[in-house]
């Protein structure tokens, strides 16, 4: 039997670091609503989410209705959220740990609620909170 190996903590802060200050402006789409992948370039989640996994019933979803403590979501997000929780498993985020689902969530906020300019204080906190190196952003544009 195969061992699953999820990234850490560090992994995911520093892949969506890299990916936030490489695309350069938030990814929201004219109608306002995040979209995980697409010409925006798409939020820090959806980096993580590999094209063939990628359907579009999974854009709007907050990622914290992946959570198993979540919510109930309304009945017409169910397809997004499912889809949503399979691609992260698949691109090796553990989705049933609180503590990686909840990075996850304070990550999107900074890209989808947040002006360009406040990224860099707000992912240091996000690091600081989760008790993460942030020499990466530094470096960053």
């Amino acid at each position: 039997m195969k061992t699953l190996r999820f990234l850490t903590h560090q992994e995911i802060f520093d892949r969506a670091t890299r990916h936030l200050f490489s695309q350069g402006h938030t990814g929201l789409p004219p109608r306002g609503e995040g979209a995980c992948r697409g010409y925006c370039g798409g939020c820090p989640v959806g980096n993580f989410i590999a094209p063939r996994d990628h359907i579009p019933a999974m854009d709007g979803i907050p990622v914290l209705f992946v959570s198993a403590s979540a919510p109930a979501a309304p009945s017409y997000m169910v397809v997004g959220i499912m889809a949503l929780k399979r691609a992260l498993l698949r691109s090796q985020i553990n989705v049933y740990d609180p503590s990686t689902i909840e990075l996850l969530g304070y990550l999107q906020n900074v890209h989808d609620v947040l002006d360009k300019r406040e990224w860099r204080d707000s992912l240091a906190s996000v690091a600081r909170q989760f008790g993460l190196c942030a020499d990466l952003l530094e470096h960053a544009a």
